[in-house]
């Protein structure tokens, strides 16, 4: 059977320059079985008391999957600023086991998107990646084309917790004649106060959707 070209690619890279884990740089692995069980999942409590905080009637739940730390961060830094989109495949795996050990039943999943223009400099969109993997773990749809960002916003790294919520409210619109699924879960990378995700659960009960949870893969304590 032939290989779908992305993956006949990955074929070839791998046994050229053979991937070396992006936290401890062993190689054999994209992350390895031992910094992948170095990652440390964010306590029930803490998620719960920030999805408190946050208050959003839109979002049913708020959580991040790991603490943002060691390897993860790592992980993140590549992914991000480095270049390193393979590395979302180990990543998008940790979601998925994230969510097997945290079930959601869920229709779908929405990355939070980028403006155009950072996507541009970027060269792609990692929360969309992250995406991609976990839907394909859990077996739902990706819809990465259908919410956008509408005007562009400043650098959230750069703000306050009212400053955050200011800067992208009404920043996202459901952009597309067919409605939303009824059950959404929307994926970003890193959580800080959750405003990010907060408007794009805004925008998807908008445009129909009725539950909608956010999950990161990662956030402080």
């Amino acid at each position: 059977m032939l290989l779908p070209m992305h993956s006949l690619l990955d074929e070839i890279l791998d046994f050229v320059f053979p991937p070396r884990c992006a936290a401890c740089r062993s190689r054999g692995a994209l992350l390895c079985a031992s910094c992948c069980a170095a990652c440390r999942p964010v306590p029930d409590t803490a998620n719960q008391d920030q999805h408190r905080r946050l208050a959003s009637p839109f979002l049913a739940s708020t959580a991040g999957a790991y603490i943002f730390e060691g390897p993860v961060r790592e992980a993140i830094h590549l992914l991000k600023y480095h270049r390193r989109a393979r590395v979302a495949v180990p990543l998008g795996d940790l979601l998925a086991r994230y969510l097997a050990a945290n079930p959601l039943v869920v229709d779908a999943i929405v990355p939070v998107p980028l403006h155009p223009d950072r996507l541009q400099m970027r060269g792609y969109n990692q929360a969309a990646l992250l995406g991609r993997r976990l839907a394909q773990q859990i077996d739902v749809p990706l819809l990465d084309r259908q919410v956008v960002r509408v005007r562009h916003t400043a650098q959230q790294a750069d703000l306050n917790r009212v400053e955050r919520q200011a800067n992208v409210h009404t920043a996202f619109a459901w952009q597309s004649e067919r409605r939303p699924p009824l059950r959404i879960l929307v994926i970003d990378d890193v959580l800080t106060t959750g405003a990010t995700v907060a408007a794009v659960a805004q925008a998807l009960h908008a445009a129909g959707a009725q539950t909608v949870h956010a999950l990161a893969l990662a956030r402080g304590l």
